[in-house]
């Protein structure tokens, strides 16, 4: 059972040390982002860094329409690559596809590094678990 205890509490820590090495984006990995979209047939719809002058995530929302829909797909592979390499949470893309049984356009949501709100506060928690008052008591 100790050792049960010991694998949680290294799972907890490997999360926090993952969480505090990819805390930011480094300019290389951004670039790469950049040199990526140059290369790419998508049309790019809107881009938001998140965090600030600590930027921790990027978003990208891009639109492929007529021959080049096909070619999104190496979008979503560079994506896998990018976090395979720079790390970050990955959460599946949004993707959009209008007409079948070939698509005329494909629209896609690509989130770079973490683009999550920050965590709630204690008392935010406190709130949802229907307690008033000061936390604790």
């Amino acid at each position: 059972m100790t050792n049960d205890i010991s694998n949680q509490k290294l799972r907890g820590s490997e999360k926090l040390l993952s969480a505090w090495k990819n805390r930011t984006l480094t300019e290389d990995s951004v670039r790469e982002i950049a040199r990526a979209l140059d290369e790419s047939p998508a049309h790019v719809l809107g881009a938001r860094v998140v965090g600030g002058s600590s930027a921790t995530g990027v978003q990208l929302s891009l639109s492929y329409a007529g021959d080049d829909t096909p070619r999104c797909g190496n979008d979503i592979l560079f994506w896998l690559k990018w976090h395979r390499m720079h790390g970050g949470e990955v959460h599946p893309p949004k993707i959009i596809i209008d007409g079948t049984p070939f698509p005329d356009l494909v629209r896609m949501e690509l989130n770079f590094g973490d683009v999550t709100p920050g965590l709630p506060e204690i008392q935010d928690i406190g709130a949802k678990l229907g307690r008033g008052g000061s936390f604790g008591g």
